[in-house]
C-alpha cells in the first residue's frame, strides 16, 4: 500500500530526485528567460553548480504526491499539483525573506497574487508541471528504481549529497555577508574577508539577478 511505499523510500532516490530536478529547473529557468527577455540569466541558487533548488523541492514533492494521486483523475491531478508546487514556493519565498532579508521574485503583478510570493498564474503552472510529472516522469522513475538499487549508485548519492551540503553552508555564507556589507556591517574575522573578496557585489549581482535586499529596496 502507498504508506508502506512511503517507508520503504531511500535517502538516494529522494536526494538524486532533487539533485536532477534543481539542474532541470536550472535550464527551464534560463529557456524561459530566453523567451521572455532574449537572452540567458543564471537562476541557480547555489554559488557552485547549475542548481535551481525551488524546482528540485519539487521534484521530491510531486513524487511523493504521485504515489497517492497517480490513479486520480486529471483534474484532481492538476489541482493539487498547483496546490503542492504553490504551498512550496510561499515557503520557500517566507523562508527566503525571514533568513535572508531578500525576495528573489515577486508576483504583485500577477492578477490573484498572495503577497505577491504565489499567483494563480504560478499555481496554473505548477498544476501543469505536476500533471506532467504524474503522467510521464512518475512512471519512468518507477520503472528505473529496481535498476538503481545497488551500493554504486546510494554511494554515489552520499558524495554528491555531502557536495550540496557545503554548497548551501557558502552559498548561505556568501548571501549574509552580501546582506551584511549592504547595511554596512564589517567582517568579524578572516573568513568573512576572504567571502568578502571571493564573493564580491560585483559577482553576487551577476550570480543572482533576481535577488533584492530590503535595504536596497529603501536607499
Amino acid at each position: 500500500n502507498m504508506i508502506s511505499r512511503l517507508r520503504q523510500l531511500r535517502f538516494s532516490v529522494l536526494f538524486f530526485l532533487f539533485f536532477f530536478g534543481s539542474i532541470i529547473g536550472f535550464i527551464l529557468e534560463g529557456l524561459w528567460c530566453i523567451l521572455k527577455r532574449g537572452h540567458w540569466e543564471n537562476h541557480s541558487a547555489t554559488v557552485f553548480g547549475p542548481f535551481c533548488i525551488i524546482y528540485g523541492l519539487g521534484m521530491v514533492a510531486f513524487y511523493l504526491l504521485s504515489i497517492f494521486i497517480n490513479r486520480k483523475n486529471i483534474f484532481i491531478q492538476f489541482l493539487l499539483s498547483g496546490l503542492t508546487g504553490s504551498g512550496l514556493e510561499f515557503l520557500a519565498s517566507l523562508f527566503q525573506e525571514l533568513v535572508f532579508g531578500s525576495t528573489s521574485w515577486d508576483y504583485s503583478g500577477h492578477p490573484f497574487n498572495l503577497c505577491g510570493r504565489i499567483s494563480l498564474r504560478m499555481t496554473a503552472i505548477w498544476g501543469l508541471l505536476g500533471l506532467l510529472f504524474v503522467r510521464f516522469v512518475f512512471p519512468f522513475i518507477e520503472w528505473i528504481l529496481p535498476l538503481a538499487d545497488n551500493k554504486v549508485v546510494n554511494a554515489s548519492g552520499m558524495v554528491l549529497a555531502i557536495f550540496m551540503a557545503i554548497n548551501l553552508l557558502v552559498t548561505s555564507a556568501a548571501v549574509v555577508r552580501w546582506q551584511g556589507r549592504s547595511v554596512g556591517v564589517e567582517p568579524k574575522n578572516q573568513i568573512e574577508k576572504r567571502i568578502d573578496e571571493i564573493y564580491c557585489d560585483e559577482k553576487m549581482k551577476k550570480l543572482y539577478p533576481n535577488m533584492v535586499f530590503k535595504t536596497f529596496e529603501e536607499k
